[in-house]
């Protein structure tokens, strides 16, 4: 199986959280935990090594950096977390110390790994991770505004009582603040989610701002976000290992806007594959443009 061997950096919430949903679903072949605090890693694969009663493909070790340096896959989920009332952004200056430290010690790095970012802020730190690590851009790449899409499918699902596979619908740009919803593509069926009942321009704005929220609200009430953003890694990591060719919201560098942020994308074994356009509005696309510009200052402070 090609990309069985995947090393998560950092065992904390995210981490140790994101190494159990691949072992839920048992498509790796060897899953390393790395981590500087050796006995909170030692401490997490104990416990996650009891799962492995009902995974039988799967193991879990803990690992070095030169483990990591080797695997195929390198989920980079250390930093330090959001507090409540803090942004993604006020969290850049510490956490990109911290990833380029770890891109330091992992090299040289596997030439056909693929390299997940996982620590926020997300893009900027993805724009740190695709000029350092040596790789070409389509193996390195942040897990963007999937999440995001994914909360908005549910909160629409919830209004309008339709399944959340059937809603078609994006958050795109930043993850963070700068998100943008494209509404005037969104559909079901081809029919413009516009176009059915309670979806007015007030339920929308409303149903956006909620989505930008929910990490905010999750914080303030316990601390951290980590199960909804660990399955979202084990998706991803799902449709490289298995070479899917699923179209998904992720962060990486558009040429059109010159910034690393959300665009969907073909995802497969070899990484992204295709950046897609997607129809968007005069006024989405200027939220795009000052999103970018935002982007742009702060990812090169």
């Amino acid at each position: 199986m090609k990309h069985s061997k995947i090393a998560i950096i950092g065992a904390g919430s995210v981490g140790s959280t994101t190494a159990y949903a691949l072992l839920l679903k048992g498509i790796a072949a060897e899953i390393i935990l790395i981590d500087i605090d050796e006995v909170r890693c030692r401490g997490e694969i104990l416990d996650l090594s009891d799962s492995l009663a009902f995974d039988g493909a799967s193991k879990i070790r803990s690992g070095t950096a030169q483990d990591a340096a080797q695997a195929d896959i390198i989920i980079i989920a250390a930093g330090k977390a959001q507090e409540p009332g803090q942004t993604r952004l006020d969290l850049l200056a510490t956490n990109k110390k911290i990833i380029t430290d770890v891109f330091t010690s992992i090299k040289p790095i596997n030439e056909a790994a693929i390299i997940i970012m996982v620590t926020n802020p997300l893009d900027a730190l993805t724009e740190l991770a695709q000029s350092i690590s040596g790789l070409p851009r389509n193996q390195v790449f942040g897990t963007g505004t999937f999440l995001d899409t994914l909360r908005l499918r549910g909160i629409i699902t919830e209004k309008i009582n339709i399944a959340r596979k059937s809603v078609h619908a994006y958050v795109i740009g930043e993850h963070g603040d700068g998100q943008c919803v494209t509404w005037s593509s969104a559909e079901i069926a081809g029919t413009s989610l516009l176009q059915f009942p309670g979806m007015d321009v007030q339920t929308c704005d409303a149903i956006a701002q909620q989505v930008k929220d929910t990490a905010y609200e999750i914080i303030a009430c316990k601390g951290s976000t980590h199960f909804g953003i660990a399955a979202c890694v084990a998706a991803i990591c799902e449709a490289i290992i298995f070479d899917q060719k699923l179209v998904m919201p992720l962060s990486t560098y558009i040429q059109e806007y010159d910034t690393v942020f959300s665009m969907p994308v073909i995802l497969g074994e070899n990484g992204i594959e295709k950046i897609l356009s997607i129809s968007l509005s005069d006024d989405e696309r200027k939220k795009l443009e000052k999103s970018a510009q935002e982007l742009k200052k702060i990812s090169h402070e």
